[in-house]
């Protein structure tokens, strides 16, 4: 009877049928690389990092949050509006008519400190009027206001407002070269829709003595 090739039992490793050791004295099995101890101390430090990420992402996000409501629910403080300059409306007597002009500054007072909003752009206008005859009308740009910085880095949004291709009636400058040297002033009003900032109306003056202190006049807004 032939003998097999293979006979059926363990397969040993040392030539003496002893299975074969390890270096540390341990048979060749998995060997754990931490004890039970560190496995307990890596776990905890683990989820002690994992909390901290977890409550720093919430109070980033709750304190995002307040702020943006902060703002919604705060107004920027006053807005104020004065004139700095015209052209075309009190032009001497006799000389040839010109567009009207005026270049106008919008001032914000009293913004809480932490306020911080952009308005204006898009369709937002403003447009001047002299006893609700419609004189000059204005475009007014973006602008961002911030608490204690008034309007961006400048302080003021200026504007011009202007008729392009268009002159005042001779009846219309005489009426306001007699009201100025009767009354001493001219009343001029300002309405507009700003984007961000809702329907506003002010004032303001133009005086008979240019170096009369013009006072600004506080506009009303309305969302």
């Amino acid at each position: 009877m032939s003998t097999p090739a293979c006979k059926d039992g363990p397969i040993l490793d040392h030539p003496n049928g002893r299975r074969a050791k390890s270096k540390r004295g341990h048979t060749d099995d998995f060997i754990e690389p931490f004890s039970p101890e560190e496995r307990v101390a890596i776990c905890t430090c683990a989820f002690g990092i994992t909390f901290v990420i977890c409550l720093c992402l919430l109070i980033v996000l709750c304190v995002g949050a307040a702020g943006g409501t902060a703002n919604v629910s705060q107004r920027p403080g006053d807005l104020f509006v004065r004139l700095v300059g015209t052209r075309g409306l009190l032009d001497p007597r006799g000389s040839p008519p010109t567009s009207p002009a005026f270049r106008l500054a919008l001032d914000f007072d009293r913004t809480p400190p932490t306020y911080r909003s952009c308005s204006g752009g898009g369709n937002s206008w403003l447009r001047i009027s002299y006893h609700d005859m419609i004189l000059a009308w204005a475009q007014v740009p973006h602008f961002c206001v911030y608490g204690n910085r008034g309007v961006g880095s400048v302080g003021t949004l200026e504007v011009e407002a202007k008729a392009d291709a268009s002159v005042l009636r001779e009846e219309v400058r005489n009426l306001l070269w007699s009201e100025i040297q009767v009354v001493g002033k001219v009343e001029f009003d300002v309405d507009g829709e700003v984007a961000g900032l809702g329907y506003l109306r002010c004032k303001f003056f133009i005086m008979e003595d240019k170096a009369a202190d013009v006072p600004k006049s506080l506009c009303i807004l309305r969302q």
